[in-house]
């Protein structure tokens, strides 16, 4: 449901000391969600084992230990575009190399201050050459991005790797390690524990990050580029810096693999069948969490040296062992939803069922909506009006190699105005709206807000600004929450969380907040889109569609909320729809386009009485 329960009247205190009624509506209390038990384990495990094999394993094991927390290192900095960008980089291998060797060459001699040298300039030159990938993957993505940064594989293996005077030549360049403490603590050990603790500080870092709002915008900007856009996110700057830190992992990895050694391993170890391996640690672990991570990283690197002495060929084992993680990973959705099952309690309000590994949302109930609040809540008018500003479209054309999609058309919506675009499919009424937001560019004519001019602005900048979008297809991150897809991109405000909850609960989606938008319907994917582009306070609102895959029910309460919406913010509206029911209960004004064209336009009972909108409707040639 839509709608809430609403009290109105001025906000008094009642006897418990709570405040009830008020016309500006509260920011509801956030109840999320506890993390659950279950998703502890893993990393209790990992973490247990790594503890353990510091006083377990014997020194040839724990050396092996340490080049599987590389391994890992590795891994965990390919995961991060990999799971973000949907991005395969295939130069891992000579990245980590890049950052060994540079490190080696400086912190040659031992001394406190070269080590300090090595570590940043290898860190730093890892970093800087994975940002230009980073870069290079605005212009060229997927299968080309991939070839790309195999070719950088490549070179660097072949011009930087084949110079003596970095890599130190056969016997490679010392790099200091710590003496042994004792009879039992020894180097082997020691430098498994500073590693060890190098890579947690690393894990816990990035688990950090994962947690913030960051992670909505990196995932956004590759699972849903238009996504990205229609929230403010700077794509160019995400990529970098995602780029960048999966090259600082990279490029502690390398530091370590030096470390480790005692000195770089030889430039076979960094070659591109090493690439590969890298790159299939994070796949293997299903790019779900970093325990994973560390857990292919540990099994792929020790079981093939505790099976030695059975005489099985290595590289088989090792295929053999990311072949089957690879298998786990993909059924590990079946297996964890068949265990949340067993533990699942009644009362919980959704419930999901996940069969072969599909999600289906089965039943959604009601979440009711308290009529009090707090008295110590900060009381915020959520619904406060912004001075809106006119949109105007002025001689839009928009051209696809000679055919015209949008020709000459005039558009304005000032504050507080409802315009409804309608027409056949291939009018041309999506082109329009994607060349006022700049998502395509006008071939020809401009676009302002207010007396800004904004056709030069890329799609994110006007946003920005203040316009509002959603699209004919929900352009929504399915493995990111409600939530986190509505309070993705930039904030415009103080208010941003609270508001967004509120709209929420408006439009009847609260209860579904800390749940997957791979499991909601296409309806209520459509709520969540408005309440994201609502949130923001935008001065005019664009959407596309709205009412597709809506029950009438739904339809006429989301006429009542937008109505009162608009009604108390002031913002404009326009709208594409095919529901004429809808349009003639929202609309003021309505534009009918015809192959591109503006074929009439006016106010919307003189507009439908309009014999050539009969025809257009009929589906008849129209000569405009």
């Amino acid at each position: 449901m839509i709608g809430t329960r609403r009290n109105g009247g001025t906000a008094v205190a009642d006897g418990e000391g709570q405040a009830v009624g008020s016309d500006a509506p509260k920011a509801p209390k956030k109840t999320g969600p506890a993390l659950p038990v279950g998703r502890l384990i893993l990393p209790v495990i990992v973490f247990g084992l790594g503890l353990a094999g510091e006083f377990l394993l014997p020194n040839h094991l724990t050396y092996a230990a340490s080049t599987a927390l590389c391994y890992g290192l590795v891994g965990l900095g390919l995961y991060l575009p990999l799971a973000a960008l949907r991005e395969l980089p295939l130069n891992g291998a000579a990245l980590a190399g890049l950052s060994a060797y540079f490190f080696a060459f400086h912190a040659h001699g031992g001394s406190a201050g070269k080590t300090a040298l090595g570590v940043v300039v290898g860190v730093g030159l890892c970093m800087a050459v994975s940002m230009a990938g980073g870069l290079a993957s605005l212009v060229v993505t997927g299968l080309y991005f991939s070839v790309a940064s195999l070719v950088v594989q490549i070179g660097i293996e072949k011009v930087v790797f084949s110079m003596g005077w970095l890599t130190g030549g056969a016997s490679g360049r010392g790099v200091a390690q710590p003496d042994a403490i004792n009879g039992f603590f020894t180097t082997t050990r020691v430098v498994f524990l500073i590693t060890g603790v190098v890579c947690l500080a690393v894990t816990l870092a990035v688990w950090r990050v994962k947690k913030t709002k960051i992670l909505s915008n990196w995932v956004m900007t590759g699972h849903q580029p238009e996504g990205a856009d229609a929230v403010g996110v700077r794509r160019w700057v995400q990529k970098v810096v995602i780029f960048g830190l999966s090259g600082l992992l990279i490029g502690i990895a390398g530091v370590l693999f030096a470390f480790v050694n005692g000195t770089p391993p030889p430039p076979p170890q960094f070659g591109v069948i090493w690439s590969v391996i890298f790159l299939a640690i994070p796949i293997a672990s299903g790019m779900r969490t970093a325990s994973a991570v560390w857990t292919v990283a540990a099994v792929f690197t020790a079981l093939p040296i505790v099976l030695e002495s059975h005489h099985i060929n290595p590289n088989l084992l090792s295929g053999s062992i990311l072949l089957v993680a690879l298998m786990a990973s993909q059924s590990q959705e079946a297996v964890m939803a068949r265990i949340r099952n067993l533990r699942r309690e009644p009362e919980v309000i959704e419930e999901i069922a996940i069969e072969e590994g599909h999600h289906a949302l089965e039943v959604i109930h009601e979440k009711p909506v308290l009529a009090t609040a707090p008295a110590k809540v900060k009381e915020v008018d959520l619904r406060a009006p912004k001075q809106a500003r006119t949109l105007v479209g002025t001689d839009i054309g928009v051209t696809f190699g000679g055919v015209k999609a949008v020709d000459g058309a005039n558009v304005r919506v000032g504050p507080g105005q409802r315009v409804a675009i309608v027409g056949a499919n291939g009018a041309g009424k999506t082109t329009l709206f994607n060349a006022l937001t700049g998502f395509v560019p006008p071939t020809r004519g401009t676009v302002h807000l207010g007396d800004l001019d904004i056709t030069g602005m890329p799609a994110y900048a006007r946003i920005r600004q203040g316009i509002g979008r959603t699209f004919q297809l929900p352009r929504l991150a399915d493995i990111l929450t409600v939530r986190q897809n509505v309070l993705a991109g930039q904030a415009q405000g103080d208010d941003l969380i609270p508001r967004a909850e509120w709209l929420m609960e408006r439009f009847g989606i609260a209860a579904l907040a800390d749940i997957p938008i791979q499991v909601v319907p296409f309806g209520t994917r459509r709520k969540v889109e408005m309440v994201r582009s609502l949130a923001r306070h935008p001065e005019v609102l664009l959407i596309d569609e709205p009412v597709s895959g809506l029950e009438d029910e739904e339809v006429n309460e989301l006429i009542e909320v937008m109505l009162e919406l608009q009604a108390a913010e002031g913002w404009g509206l326009l709208v594409i729809e095919h529901d004429l029911r809808f349009v003639t209960s929202i609309a003021e004004q309505m534009m009918v386009m015809v192959d591109g064209q503006v074929l009439t336009e006016g106010a919307v009972n003189d507009v439908l009485a309009d014999e050539r909108v009969r025809q257009v409707y009929l589906g008849e040639v129209v000569s405009v």
